[in-house]
């Protein structure tokens, strides 16, 4: 029949095992939402099923939607309304239909958003004179506790809060008939525990159940999925453990047991055969896949068998690893390749700070594929205008902008009576303070952020320029108030760490002193970040493993694949690592052509030169699956997990005048004369000529 024209033997039988519960293991690349839609086509042309007997979940709208896309193509029928849909779609749906059984409801509810769910705790706190947390903080404890199981908050005053919050919010919720986003699975199980009469309705309605992404299904979902397949059992899961990879949203990998356990008459069929990469990738990711214990055996394979090896490259330094990205990158351009036939994939955020920055340099378009760019992260506007009101107190814009961060109880009444005498008495808002008259916390604050801004202002020049970093930390107490988010501290506070990256290479790069460079730097950002919204659709993607997964890239370039890296340094458990392999695995299998991995000895990170060493990973890899390379001009000595001490790298090329050289932060240059270790060399607008040490790091020949 044409709707199994194509179909390998395994997919085949996938569609064609309509009855009884199914559970299809479907590696990278592997087709399986042909799968899906073609056996919901089976089901409905074949068997002659009614579409809206039938219930299809995944995770996206986008998934949604192209489901229904292709079974209207294959069909020619409407889909439109299809029960089709992301989990908490369908759970809406349905309420629409049923939640007046749920007393105090309507079927008018209004579904409120994360930004009008934050609102509302900001009321609920301002009402019990709560100021010691954020109402972002406590919101995302409330969504938590709806999510996770094993959800506890060990902090007492933290705990108190929360519960007094919590009741209130879900008062106000109930009484004005809203539901959050966490509520509609929440409300579509307790219609069912209520309404047992409602949940038989549905049960019966629903001869076919379709889950897909299904190891990245949590508690909740699962317990849906199981009381509405209770009457027909035809429950058929998609999904892949070796790219479970999202507990940290509360996934639950132990999902996959489970249902082999709540169905013990479960047919398993693996799908292991990739459309997407070579043998040679394949044979790699598999190698590092296999490491992982318990989980359901399945060795993809692909027909594909004229690739090439995947390629590890060991750097000296981050610098070095970032210049091989880029040359192989012009390189493969040159033979005909797009720019967005590339993706640069890394573990932590802080790691494409190096890659934005030389590839600006380079003239080569990137987008920061489902995330900020370095320097349009909140911290770091934050932290840079910090730094621009140390480096010029009349900066009004910067101070307005970290005046409250972290919360000062200044609020914008008496900002504007600040800017009144501002502008009466000609003066700066920072200078304005001393002519407010006051009292109280919100006087009091003023006074202090004036006595901190100008203390350390003045002691700029009598530090390291990365210390001011710490320094601000300490004094202003910022880092106490990202601490308050745990679930985005860790991250944030290592792009602040980053942040000395670039200043310490400001005091290497920029003449004069302190002030001078730190202006001179705060200068060159301000143009840096105007144009870093690069949108353009033909560019290197810069991104995540977990932005990534389900997605795939001609060449792909595994980066900073290095312990505490990755893994990261908070993975501690056996079951983090495992994940963390999980992580890798799903980076390997984004590339189809071309894979490279890559990591350094010796990386510039957090302000200063650190060892590092090679990821667990890469150690796990078999060395006859990948070609290797180590760069081995510059000698550095072996380093070990704590070395933090700066490792100096030595350029050992002689110079001559007319030579042309490439500077990492002045681009390309000539050189005009030549004294002794120095080099006097003249660079492109608006760097113009510069006397530099010939054996810096940040200098090559051209």
């Amino acid at each position: 029949m044409d709707l199994l024209k194509g179909l390998n033997k395994a997919q085949e039988e996938a569609v064609m095992a309509t009855e009884g519960p199914v559970m299809v293991m479907a590696g990278a690349g592997s087709g399986k939402t042909k799968v899906l839609t073609t056996r919901i086509s089976y089901l409905i042309q074949e068997l002659g099923i009614p579409s809206s007997s039938i219930l299809a979940v995944t995770f996206t709208n986008k998934a949604a939607n192209e489901m229904k896309e292709r079974i209207a193509n294959m069909l020619n029928i409407e889909t439109r309304y299809m029960w089709i849909s992301t989990f908490h779609s369908f759970c809406a749906r349905l309420l629409r239909l049923e939640i007046d059984a749920l007393p105090g409801y309507t079927n008018k509810f209004v579904i409120i958003d994360d930004e009008d769910s934050i609102k509302i705790v900001k009321e609920i706190m301002k009402e019990e004179c709560i100021d010691s947390y954020k109402p972002k903080e406590i919101r995302n404890l409330i969504s938590k506790s709806k999510n996770f199981t094993d959800f506890s908050i060990k902090d007492f005053e933290l705990n108190n809060v929360f519960d007094i919050v919590n009741r209130k919010y879900h008062a106000y919720l109930h009484n004005e008939n809203l539901l959050d986003f966490d509520d509609l699975i929440i409300k579509a199980i307790e219609l069912f525990k209520k309404n047992p009469n409602i949940l038989e309705k549905y049960q019966y309605k629903f001869q076919y159940i379709l889950v897909d992404e299904f190891q990245d299904t949590n508690t909740l979902q699962y317990n849906l999925m199981f009381m509405l397949s209770q009457r027909h059992h035809n429950i058929f899961v998609v999904g892949d453990d070796f790219q479970s990879i999202y507990s940290f949203r509360g996934a639950k990998i132990e999902n996959i047991n489970r249902f082999r356990r709540d169905f013990l008459e479960t047919k398993l069929i693996l799908l292991e055969e990739n459309y997407r990469s070579t043998k040679q990738i394949l044979d790699l990711a598999n190698c590092i896949i296999d490491k992982n214990p318990n989980q359901i055996k399945k060795v993809m394979y692909s027909n594909n068998k004229t690739g090439i090896l995947p390629f590890y490259y060991h750097a000296n330094t981050s610098y070095d690893e970032v210049m091989f990205v880029i040359e192989k990158i012009k390189d493969l351009l040159d033979k005909g390749d797009n720019y967005d036939d590339f993706a640069i994939i890394y573990r932590a955020n802080y790691i494409s700070r190096n890659f934005e920055d030389l590839l600006v340099r380079h003239k080569i378009p990137y987008k920061i594929y489902g995330g900020l760019s370095f320097f349009a992260r909140k911290e770091i506007k934050d932290m840079i205008a910090y730094l621009r009101l140390l480096s010029n107190n009349d900066d009004n814009f910067s101070f307005r902008r970290i005046i409250n961060e972290p919360k000062r109880k200044i609020g914008p009444a008496l900002i504007e009576k600040l800017s009144n005498i501002a502008e009466l008495n000609n003066k700066s808002l920072l200078e304005a303070i001393d002519d407010y008259s006051g009292s109280g916390l919100a006087y009091n604050a003023l006074k202090d952020f004036k006595k901190i801004i100008k203390s350390l202002s003045a002691q700029i020049n009598n530090v390291n320029l990365k210390d001011l970093i710490d320094l601000l930390l300490e004094n202003t107490h910022y880092e106490d108030e990202l601490r308050k988010d745990e679930d985005s501290y860790q991250d944030r506070m290592a792009n602040i760490k980053e942040l000395k990256s670039v200043l310490k290479e400001a005091e290497e790069f920029y003449d004069g002193d302190n002030y001078d460079k730190l202006a001179a730097m705060l200068s060159d950002l301000a143009l840096r970040t105007d144009n870093d919204d690069n949108n353009e659709e033909n560019s290197v993607k810069l991104t995540t493993y977990h932005q990534v997964k389900g997605l795939e890239f001609k060449n792909v370039f595994m980066v900073a694949m290095e312990e505490e890296i990755f893994p990261s340094l908070n993975c501690i458990s056996d079951s983090d690592i495992e994940e963390e392999r999980r992580i890798c695995y799903v980076g390997l299998t984004r590339a189809k052509d071309r894979l490279y991995i890559t990591n350094a000895s010796n990386r510039f990170l957090f302000g200063s030169q650190r060892g590092m060493l090679p990821s667990r990973f890469i150690k796990e890899m078999n060395k006859e699956l990948y070609k290797t390379k180590e760069h081995n001009v510059t000698k550095f000595t072996t380093a070990t997990k704590t070395d933090k001490k700066p490792i100096e790298a030595k350029n050992d090329a002689t110079y001559n005048t007319g030579d042309k050289i490439n500077h990492k932060a002045f681009g390309d240059g000539i050189i005009v004369s030549v004294k002794g270790n120095l080099i006097t060399a003249a660079f492109k607008s608006p760097h113009g000529v510069k006397t530099l040490a010939g054996n810096h790091p940040a200098i090559r020949k051209l």
